[in-house]
């Protein structure tokens, strides 16, 4: 099993983490974690019409951003919750594919200022749902399993990286191909966008994390590399 991104923090005293089958929040100021979500219960969502119910999950991969919390399961699940509303809003299985498991998911908003929910899966697939009704907005193709995604700052560009060396930058809503980062040696797990959406991180099983504007595509600006092995997660400090 891959080590996923099961730990958020939402503030310097707010975290989001696994535990057995529950989600929990931990607080350093009250010093006590609660429970959001169970799910090893049967899911009950509040939109019925277009989820799916499910049992006993094993989540794989979570995010919590903008009040809502998403997480994704080892057989292609995906459940979304408002952290301030009793219940869960949605949930669904995207996909029947076997070894569909959801890799990654992220909270983000387009261009337009709109929430949107985005799943990258194991079937090669990426999903786009509205924030709201949760309906499916897009769905991208690509030749190889999807590792992680992530959305620049201003909603525009799509970093798609997984089980290739090299890390496609995409319009993030027709999901069209533009650029190509290429000089890891290995599959990729992770990347992070600076918050002037120019400079984006990418984390690799090759040990090296590199560093590139995505207006110079031609070769990366910056190769961190230590004993660090595999690099599954990157996040830019509020800092720069």
């Amino acid at each position: 099993m891959q080590l996923r991104n099961l730990l958020w923090a939402t503030s310097k005293h707010d975290v989001y983490l696994m535990q057995n089958y529950s989600v929990m929040h931990w607080s350093s100021l009250l010093r006590k974690g609660k429970e959001v979500l169970n799910v090893a219960k049967p899911i009950v969502p509040n939109l019925k019409r277009q989820s799916q119910q499910l049992s006993r999950v094993q989540i794989s991969t979570m995010a919590v951003k903008e009040n809502l919390m998403v997480a994704g399961g080892f057989q292609g699940e995906l459940i979304c919750k408002y952290i301030n509303q009793p219940g869960v809003a949605f949930s669904t299985k995207v996909t029947t594919d076997d070894n569909a498991i959801t890799n990654a998911v992220d909270v983000y908003l387009n261009p337009s200022g709109a929430m949107r929910v985005m799943a990258a899966n194991n079937d090669a697939q990426i999903r786009v749902f509205d924030a709201e009704a949760f309906s499916t907005l897009n769905r991208f193709s690509f030749d190889w399993s999807v590792n992680n995604t992530s959305v620049s700052p201003n909603g525009k560009l799509l970093a798609v990286l997984g089980d290739n060396t090299d890390c496609l930058i995409a319009d993030a809503q027709s999901g069209k191909v533009t650029g190509t980062l290429e000089g890891h040696l290995d599959y990729s797990f992770a990347s992070a966008w600076h918050p002037d959406g120019n400079i984006l991180a990418t984390g690799n099983q090759d040990t090296i994390c590199r560093l590139w504007d995505v207006r110079k595509p031609s070769q990366s600006l910056a190769v961190l590399k230590g004993r660090m092995g595999a690099i599954r997660a990157l996040k830019f400090t509020s800092d720069g």
